[in-house]
């Protein structure tokens, strides 16, 4: 006789291990009942499996069992204090530990684990009320399409940050240079209101809906230690926004030798800016992928619209006289068009062939070699 394991399970443990996830089962059963069990869902992923008896479990030192834990895939006759015990001993070896289980029995366990998930269906109300997420529809996938969406979120929001920041001190840069320099001021203090009107609200929040990348599930877990903006990112923020900034001037420094000091030269510097900042929203999508390499995030309309709208609304403030005089600019030719043109595209272009390649790699934590690692047990009563 046997229970057999829901239908895809064992390709949702594939998936957990492919995202970083290592998984844990902790069962009542009997251990040749566990040990089959977890070899139908893989959990060793592909190696010789590893479980442990309760017995042996009651006789291990604190400090050893932290280290033992990590190494085993099946705990087998475990009562509800083993598993609170089992637990502990992955938080005790830095894990970041997320714990399933629908029983009273469950429920220490889940009150003790970083992440507690309960079942909604089958869940008594003691595991649901400790748990931190209860699952509605009792089913394991939902815990990976979580992940899933859980990683493009907080990845959303760095490319936000990335993309505010490198934008922002490209135009601050674009001012000190240019006085610094006795090249006069190349914006008045209108359009740069309109420049973080146009370039920063709606690219910004269209970043924020950026689809998650095919590819987030393939990628190491974050160490929770980690700050939110890295200074290895910091450093790449200033650099692309050193491009941006030269762009910019480069252009204002064409328009002054041919024009002089005049509203042309202002507008120059103001279109070129304008439109490099909203072509840089598209380089901040991926942090490692240059779309010079091919490489194709998903579709994101929101990003699309945002841009589109924003260089229409900087193309009518070109024609509109009254909108023209408020920004001080003046009509643009072909000529002036392409130098413009150029020093807005040639920085996304640089940013995007000097970009970082390579996989996103956890960063080490001082508690433990390998903090991000995160740890899933299933937990059955």
């Amino acid at each position: 006789m046997s229970d057999p394991v829901r239908t895809g399970m064992a390709e949702l443990m594939n998936r957990f291990h492919a995202a970083g996830i290592d998984t844990m089962m902790i069962t009542g059963d009997q251990s040749a009942t566990a040990y089959a069990i977890g070899k139908q869902l893989h959990l060793a992923k592909g190696e010789q499996l590893q479980f442990l008896d309760s017995i042996r479990l009651e006789t291990l030192d604190p400090e050893l069992l932290a280290g033992l834990v990590q190494q085993v895939h099946v705990f087998s006759r475990i009562s509800p204090s083993h598993k609170l015990q089992i637990v502990q001993a992955l938080q005790r070896a830095g894990k970041v530990v997320a714990m399933t289980g629908d029983g009273i029995n469950d429920s220490p366990a889940l009150k003790a684990a970083d992440i507690g998930i309960a079942m909604g269906s089958t869940g008594t109300e003691v595991a649901q009320s400790v748990a931190n997420v209860v699952l509605e529809d009792d089913n394991l996938h939902t815990m990976i399409s979580a992940v899933e969406q859980g990683r493009a979120i907080y990845g959303n929001i760095r490319k936000s940050i990335h993309f505010l920041l490198a934008t922002n001190f490209s135009e601050i840069e674009v001012m000190l240079v240019a006085i610094a320099l006795g090249l006069g001021q190349p914006l008045n203090p209108m359009q740069l209101l309109w420049i973080n009107l146009i370039t920063d609200i709606f690219p910004g929040l269209a970043l924020a809906l950026d689809p998650p990348d095919p590819e987030v599930l393939n990628n190491p877990p974050r160490d929770p230690q980690e700050p939110l903006i890295q200074r290895r990112k910091l450093k790449r923020m200033g650099l692309e926004s050193v491009a941006i900034t030269a762009g910019s001037l480069s252009s204002y420094g064409y328009a002054l030798g041919r024009y002089g000091p005049e509203p042309k030269a202002n507008t120059h510097a103001f279109t070129s800016l304008t439109l490099a900042q909203l072509l840089h929203s598209y380089s901040c999508r991926s942090p490692q992928h240059s779309i010079l390499s091919g490489h194709r995030p998903p579709p994101n309309p929101y990003l699309n619209w945002a841009v589109g709208g924003s260089i229409g609304a900087q193309i009518l403030a070109s024609f509109i006289p009254g909108l023209r005089n408020i920004l001080g600019i003046t009509p643009i030719s072909l000529a002036d068009g392409l130098v413009i043109g150029a020093g807005a595209t040639l920085p996304f272009l640089i940013n995007e062939a000097t970009k970082p390649t390579g996989k996103p790699q956890a960063t080490p934590s001082p508690k433990t070699a390998s903090p991000s690692a995160e740890t899933h047990l299933q937990g059955e009563s």
